[in-house]
């Protein structure tokens, strides 16, 4: 298991070097101290991220869980990103190194903050009360493999915030004929082209959390996030001053805490009106 602070870059800039460091260090040893109560062991640290294992799966999500909320109920700003993976792995004096371990490394990566990731042997491996807290996330070619599978992320929140954090795609909905939908994303330069198997796909702020930066202060940090459903993107604002839809086909609409389906071509702002600027504005068509 790999287990990543996020936000750490923008900590030692609000806070300054040394309240940063500190912090980031009393949150390593907080999680040191949770691992090992799971009967985990840690292997390093890694900069603001720890690599530890465990002869129980189970104990490696459980501990997955505390650490999550743990982190959400002091407001960190140090959220928490996790990649866990089951299998064989080579021990190297202190060190552990193998496919495994490769793995882990690498659904920790495409984590977001808040986000506990598993590969499809672990989550095989769980017992039925942990397997049912496991839902289909995507299906991913994971680094250095050719055959795409499936991954799993693990939920730690309240009914309540688990059933928020899920409406994203299904993984059924990942497979023909639905694959055959895109998105195209035009914001400034950049031009995205996206599937349903690339959703979520979120906007905002947060360069460690966003797939599609807005850098600007009306936009929050996670503002708005694309998902696909039942055949359709349908875009979800969970921002502080909202999102703007305008298209061709109707007026401009405000979303707050608020879906809405993605239909024809149109335009998506950021925080205030299409009208006001285009610094905030990214252009949408959807295909088929």
């Amino acid at each position: 298991m790999f287990a990543d602070l996020s936000g750490s870059s923008s900590l030692y800039k609000s806070l300054g070097n040394l309240d940063a460091k500190q912090m980031i260090d009393d949150t390593l040893s907080a999680m040191i101290s949770e691992v090992a109560l799971h009967q985990g062991r840690l292997i390093k640290t890694i900069g603001d991220e720890i690599m530890v294992s465990f002869e129980d799966p189970s104990y490696a999500c459980q501990c997955a869980q505390m650490l999550q909320r743990q982190a959400s109920l002091i407001d960190a700003q140090l959220p928490v990103r996790i990649g866990i993976s089951f299998g064989e792995t080579l021990l190297d004096q202190d060190d552990i190194f193998g496919d495994t371990v490769n793995d882990a490394a690498h659904l920790t990566h495409i984590a977001r903050a808040g986000q506990i990731l598993l590969t499809q042997a672990l989550a095989d491996n769980l017992s039925d009360s942990l397997r049912s807290e496991c839902h289909k996330f995507d299906r991913i070619a994971i680094k250095g493999q050719n055959v795409k599978s499936i991954i799993y992320r693990l939920h730690w929140e309240s009914m309540t915030q688990a059933h928020n954090a899920t409406t994203v795609m299904n993984i059924e909905e990942n497979t023909a004929p639905l694959n055959s939908a895109h998105l195209n994303l035009q914001y400034g330069e950049q031009s995205l082209d996206l599937l349903p198997e690339h959703t979520p796909f979120v906007f905002g702020r947060d360069s460690n959390s966003a797939n599609l930066r807005i850098n600007s202060h009306l936009a929050s940090r996670e503002h708005c996030k694309i998902v696909f459903r039942r055949g359709k993107f349908v875009l979800i604002d969970h921002s502080t001053n909202g999102t703007y839809v305008a298209t061709s086909q109707q007026e401009e609409i405000y979303l707050r805490r608020e879906e809405l389906p993605l239909v024809g071509d149109g335009k998506i702002a950021l925080g205030q009106s299409v009208g006001k600027g285009e610094d905030l504005v990214v252009v949408f068509r959807v295909g088929s």
